[in-house]
């Protein structure tokens, strides 16, 4: 079945009016990034679409997710059988529903399919592009620490993933999740970042990394708290990288990029391949230096290589990789890894995982 461009146009402007169900189809992009590049994502989605028009008289037809929406409508699109009543380009980060194989057959290259330009070689090393590319990964998000210099009395500040085991840290480190009290359980929190910690470590490094947890709040609300004498913050924050750089007190801080690796977790899009001649436009925009520039300024690294600066000198990425998430079932795993975390120390268990 071909791909129908119905006449329905959904101004690109308007980013909060999803539309219903049967009307996917006539999306050409429907995006889901992180709240902070939500809006200059859409400030350049918003140029490629004029531009487009002026250029070829045709209007793209995009839709981002906007505010705190994230699951709807991307949780359900696994369940459409036919590919012309999908979007023809998904854009997100890594997350199960993307994952979900069902939506993936949709959206398989093809021969005349464009290679993706050349990756940094961090980016390379750590196996960040899909071998099948399904998944076409143009930026990361890095989880590094920010460590309160002024609290580590005289302990030596982490290197590597590892060092966040040692008991020495009881208690210190602070990372993301969060919850309207401390009597429920927590509403959100870095499911991805319990994974990577249980995959590498074991339900034992699990749960010493727990007895270590003094508690998860907003990573925002933690990035501003460091460095003060809260209550609320330890010496060790893990944050995305963004979050870390934004904290105001950079003369008691420092943003640490794991030795062994800041835990990645890709940005990609998937692409209907019979759609790629009209989509070619929006391609050239996720994968081109204007979006780079933004992603580079924001420290969402951008993984083309022709990207200057975008990671630091000597930066190391680590994540899952392609073999677990083909082969796993990501959302089982994450949820075992949060309830042996919880269980472990933080008694209220988590309800809903968030990236």
């Amino acid at each position: 079945m071909t791909r129908a461009y119905p006449q329905t146009v959904y101004d690109p402007g308007r980013h909060h009016d999803l539309p219903a169900p049967d009307e996917l189809g006539a999306l050409d992009l429907l995006g889901r990034m992180p709240i902070p590049l939500r809006r200059p994502f859409k400030v350049g989605i918003d140029r490629t679409v004029a531009a487009n028009r002026t250029a070829t008289g045709e209007t793209l037809n995009c839709c981002c997710l906007g505010g705190g929406e994230w699951y709807s409508p991307f949780d359900t699109l696994a369940d459409e059988t036919d590919p012309a009543r999908l979007p023809g380009m998904l854009v997100s980060t890594i997350y199960h529903d993307v994952l979900d194989p069902r939506l993936l057959a949709h959206y398989q290259p093809d021969a005349a399919t464009r290679p993706l330009p050349e990756l940094h070689p961090a980016c390379i090393e750590a196996g960040i592009a899909d071998p099948l590319g399904v998944f076409r990964v143009f930026s990361v998000i890095p989880f590094v620490w920010l460590v309160d210099q002024r609290r580590l009395k005289g302990r030596p500040q982490p290197r590597v993933w590892s060092d966040l085991l040692d008991p020495c840290w009881a208690g210190e480190i602070v990372f993301g999740g969060w919850r309207p009290n401390a009597q429920v359980p927590y509403q959100d929190y870095n499911a991805y970042l319990l994974l990577m910690l249980y995959r590498e470590f074991g339900q034992a490094g699990l749960q010493a990394f727990a007895a270590n947890v003094r508690h998860l709040q907003h990573n925002v609300r933690t990035a501003t708290q460091a460095g003060s004498n809260s209550r609320d913050v330890g010496t060790i924050a893990i944050l995305p990288w963004l979050q870390a750089e934004l904290c105001p007190r950079r003369e008691r801080t420092q943003v640490i990029w794991p030795e062994d690796g800041a835990l990645a977790m890709p940005i990609g899009f998937l692409a209907q391949a019979r759609a790629q001649e009209r989509l070619a436009p929006l391609v050239d925009y996720l994968t081109g230096p204007e979006l780079g520039a933004v992603l580079t300024r924001n420290c969402y690294p951008p993984v083309n290589a022709a990207a200057k600066n975008a990671f630091p000198a000597g930066a190391r990425l680590k994540w899952p990789g392609w073999e677990f998430f083909r082969h796993r079932d990501f959302a089982a795993e994450e949820r075992l890894a949060a309830e042996l975390f919880f269980a472990a120390g933080h008694g209220q268990q988590g309800v809903q995982a968030c990236n």
